[in-house]
């Protein structure tokens, strides 16, 4: 199934060779391709896709998200010289969620939503108490605008709950991946149990997509996006996602870049939509984007 030709991208990094340059070296692993937002909007829009609303994630392995703030200014000059290739596009960005990073200054940027906590596949008892929650935590907690929310990921359900747990009930939420990248334990796993639980007495918590990270398989996939529904409100799911440039493998050790492209991951969120609206009779466009409210500025 074709996705939409207007779209909305909640999750994806732009980054060029030069914020990759300043981690050559660095990582245990080679560099990933450069992403830039123009090369981005270019393959979409030459494919028939209109990209109305994009949120530039800050990306794990940069140090800060100097990145985001340059993708506003590349967005402002590409529609200076292409008003009419460019436009409508409306682009939006979370930065790093650093106490030392994330300063007034910075959160202040208009276009800027929230900030990121980034925890990979760290474990459960990695998050001990206070780990985000000591002082300087609730400063930064104190800086957040309004309208900011707080994006968490991590791979374990529980490791999200122990984060979840330590934040403070007034501080919107969002959690990546549908709030567990392993599939193979199923809707039922206590921990994830315990983070819907969670969610629902809070209610100001989101799940985001677009899910391949849970599973690349979408009924898989769908199943907890459904409990999500379910258990929490389909007014908490956002699934209209690319998590462009897929970085990383599936469990079975394929890249991700060799399942997906942005085009391709689009359509995999509108079939795992499709088969949440089969099974709760909530409309697909609802559940793909019906909370992308938490993008606006």
């Amino acid at each position: 199934m074709q996705p939409s030709t207007d779209i909305i991208d909640s999750h994806v990094h732009f980054y060029t060779t030069d914020d990759l340059q300043r981690v050559a070296g660095s990582l245990p692993y080679a560099l990933p391709e450069p992403h830039p937002l123009s090369a981005y909007l270019d393959r979409l829009i030459d494919a028939g896709l209109t990209p109305n609303l994009l949120n530039n994630v800050h990306l794990s392995i940069l140090p800060d998200s100097e990145n985001v703030f340059a993708s506003f200014v590349e967005l402002q000059s590409l529609q200076a010289r292409n008003p009419a290739r460019y436009g409508a596009v409306r682009l939006v960005g979370t930065i790093k969620a650093d106490p030392d990073y994330a300063t007034h200054e910075r959160l202040a940027h208009p276009q800027v939503i929230g900030a990121r906590i980034v925890l990979h596949d760290a474990a459960p008892h990695t998050v001990g108490q206070g780990r985000f929650s000591d002082a300087h935590w609730q400063a930064f907690y104190a800086r957040l605008r309004p309208h900011q929310h707080l994006h968490v990921y991590a791979k374990e359900a529980e490791t999200n709950l122990r984060v979840l747990r330590q934040i403070p009930a007034a501080i919107k939420v969002v959690i990546d991946h549908l709030g567990s990248c392993h599939g193979e334990r199923g809707v039922n796993e206590p921990a994830y149990v315990e983070l819907l639980t969670l969610a629902r007495q809070r209610g100001n918590v989101w799940f985001k997509g677009p899910g391949y990270r849970t599973s690349t398989d979408p009924e898989t996939c769908a199943r907890f996006a459904a409990q999500i529904v379910r258990q929490v409100g389909a007014e908490r799911l956002l699934l209209e996602a690319s998590d462009a440039p897929h970085v990383g493998s599936a469990a079975d050790g394929t890249p991700y870049h060799n399942l997906f492209d942005p085009r391709e991951a689009l359509r995999f969120t509108d079939q795992v939509a499709r088969h949440v609206s089969a099974a709760t009779q909530i409309p697909a466009c609802q559940l793909l984007r019906g909370a992308s409210g938490l993008l606006a500025v």
